[in-house]
C-alpha cells in the first residue's frame, strides 16, 4: 500500500479496517510524509488487544466489567471452573467481530476455551483469552471524532448483536443498527462525557498515545451505571451506514 501511494502521488489516506491500523498503517504511511485518518498502531491497541484495554481501563478508572487475562490454557479453565454463569470469553485479538462467547455453563465454557486456546479458532488472536464478568442491561456504540486533543461524539447508536429472532444465536459483528440510541437520555450521555469519554482522552495523553482518527466506544448501560465493553478504533460496521 505504502509503495502504491508513493508511485501514484496519494496525499490523503483514510485507514478503516481493523487490522492494518493494528499492524501500523498509518506508521507506515506516515513515516513517508503521507497525512492519514486513522489512529498508529500504538492508538490501534485499544482494539488489537483485549488484554490492553482492560490495563488501559484499570489504570486511569474508566468503569468496565471485572476480568481477568489468561495466557494458560488450564489457568483459564480453572478460572471458570470456580465462576458463576453465564460468563463472557473474549479472543484477546483481533476476530472479525465473531470473538465473543457467552457460555451459561462450565461445560459450554470448556468447549469454547478449547476451541479458542488450543485449537486456535481466531489463529494467534484466540491463543490469549480475557474472562469477563457478564453484564446486563441495553448497549450503546457511540463513535467519535479525536485528533489527539479534542474528542467530539456523533449521534450514539444501538446495534442488534445476535443472529435469528428473539437473539437466540450467537454473537456477530451486528445484524442492524438504530440511531439515536433510544436509551442515551441526557443523563447517561453525561455520565459517558464525564466518566468514559474524557477519562479515556486524558489516559492516551498520559500515555502519550495520539490517537487521531474515529475512536468508538461499544457501552452498556447497567444497573451500576455505564460501563465500557470495548473500544474500536474506526469507524464500527453497521454503526456507520446508519449513524453518518
Amino acid at each position: 500500500v505504502r509503495e502504491f501511494c508513493q508511485k501514484e502521488k496519494i496525499d490523503f489516506c483514510v485507514v478503516t479496517p481493523d487490522n492494518p491500523l493494528v499492524l501500523g498503517m498509518v506508521d507506515a504511511l506516515e513515516e513517508v510524509g503521507i497525512p492519514c485518518f486513522g489512529p498508529r498502531r500504538a492508538g490501534a491497541m485499544l482494539e488489537g488487544s483485549k488484554s490492553f484495554a482492560k490495563e488501559f481501563m484499570m489504570r486511569h478508572g474508566i468503569p468496565t466489567a471485572k476480568y481477568q487475562h489468561f495466557t494458560d490454557f488450564s489457568a483459564a479453565l480453572e478460572y471458570a471452573r470456580n465462576s458463576s454463569y453465564p460468563l463472557v470469553i473474549k479472543a484477546d485479538g483481533l476476530a472479525l467481530g465473531k470473538g465473543v462467547a457467552i457460555p451459561d455453563s462450565f461445560t459450554a465454557a470448556e468447549e469454547v476455551l478449547r476451541d479458542f486456546m488450543l485449537g486456535q479458532k481466531f489463529g494467534e488472536s484466540s491463543r490469549q483469552v480475557v474472562i469477563e464478568e457478564y453484564l446486563t442491561g441495553p448497549e450503546i456504540s457511540v463513535l467519535s471524532f479525536c485528533d489527539g486533543k479534542t474528542i467530539k461524539p456523533l449521534v450514539s447508536s444501538m446495534d442488534h448483536k445476535r443472529i435469528y429472532d428473539g437473539d437466540k444465536g450467537p454473537n456477530t459483528g451486528g445484524m442492524g443498527v438504530i440511531a439515536p440510541n433510544p436509551v442515551f437520555s441526557t443523563a447517561v450521555a453525561q455520565e459517558f462525557q464525564e466518566k468514559i469519554m474524557l477519562p479515556t482522552l486524558a489516559g492516551l495523553q498520559a500515555e502519550h498515545i495520539d490517537f487521531r482518527g474515529c475512536l468508538y466506544f461499544g457501552l452498556m448501560l447497567t444497573a451500576a451505571g455505564l460501563k465500557v465493553i470495548e473500544y474500536n478504533a474506526r469507524f464500527g460496521d453497521p454503526e456507520t451506514q446508519v449513524v453518518l
